[in-house]
């Protein structure tokens, strides 16, 4: 065989072992991952906190979860799939393991497939179930979340505190693993912004409590004996010389000691026009606190 021939026979060889390669990497990019890909995959993402990655995936999981995932106070470390199981009814289970909270983690990571990939299953997710002993409201990073519901959470270790974070204290390290509900409280308690954030909004209710008028406005702590004195009132006008002052509950206010007048025109029980002045050193609003999951809500009685 000459020379050239061989040059030909070797570059035949050499083209076709180019093409089995070529067609082995297109194969290996265009496939879908494998169960035990996925969950890899589902690992690497909760490593970095990643959430574009989580959603990648596939797995089904709430704004909420990926805003509270965002600020959590550690994602797992050392994370690896230690066996898979895959069921002839197109499901499958990831055996795993990870570090978290300073310590080692064994969980089943779910999977599905459908519409021709694996996707980690909704129980992949933990669960938190927390309370407060004041509000409604929980916060994790920039997260809000409703307390005394269960609220799937990707698996992290957390600071949960009490919402409005600027109105009250009160915090808990929560550990969330795949497939478990944690239960936890928060000890809440009033800060000094309460009292102030109650003032205020106090203060701006009882402006428009004194607007004028022609009969006292409810929920504003105003009661003028002019009934021996009128037959019928027309108007009511108000000087406030002093603003009751404010003391919380986590439920409910007072707030006393303030200074009222109110000059009352109208008929007197004579049938002539009449004009009064009412003065009261012991003006007191009570009514209910509540909170939102960023405010302090008064409702006066």
């Amino acid at each position: 065989m000459t020379r050239r021939r061989w040059w030909v026979v070797g570059g035949l060889a050499g083209l076709v072992i180019a093409v089995a390669a070529a067609l082995l990497i297109w194969q290996s990019t265009t496939r879908p991952p494998t169960a035990e890909e996925t969950a890899q995959s589902y690992l690497r993402a909760l490593e970095s906190g990643d959430s574009a990655a989580i959603e990648a995936t596939g797995i089904e999981v709430t704004d909420d979860a990926l805003s509270a995932f965002a600020g959590a106070e550690r994602w797992i470390e050392d994370a690896r799939v230690v066996a898979v199981t895959e069921n002839d009814d197109g499901t499958a289970a990831a055996e795993v393991s990870f570090r978290l909270a300073g310590e080692e983690q064994a969980a089943q990571i779910p999977l599905s497939f459908a519409d021709g990939r694996w996707r980690p299953e909704a129980a992949a997710l933990g669960t938190m179930s927390a309370t407060t002993t004041v509000g409604d409201f929980l916060a994790i990073g920039d997260a809000r979340l409703p307390a005394g519901e269960a609220t799937p959470l990707l698996p992290a270790e957390y600071s949960v505190t009490a919402a409005p974070t600027k109105l009250l204290d009160g915090e808990s390290t929560l550990v969330v693993l795949p497939g478990e509900t944690t239960d936890i409280e928060i000890e809440a308690e009033l800060r000094a912004e309460a009292t102030d954030a109650a003032q205020q909004q106090l203060d701006q209710h009882l402006e428009t409590c004194t607007a004028p008028g022609s009969s006292p406005a409810a929920g504003c702590g105003i009661r003028i004996p002019w009934g021996t004195e009128f037959r019928a009132v027309s108007e009511i006008r108000y000087r406030i010389e002093q603003l009751p002052e404010v003391s919380l509950t986590p439920t409910a206010f007072s707030a006393i000691d303030g200074v009222l007048v109110a000059t009352v025109s109208g008929t007197g029980q004579d049938g002539a026009a009449r004009t009064t002045t009412y003065r009261t050193d012991s003006w007191t609003v009570r009514g209910d606190v509540s909170f939102t999951a960023d405010e302090l809500v008064l409702t006066a009685w």
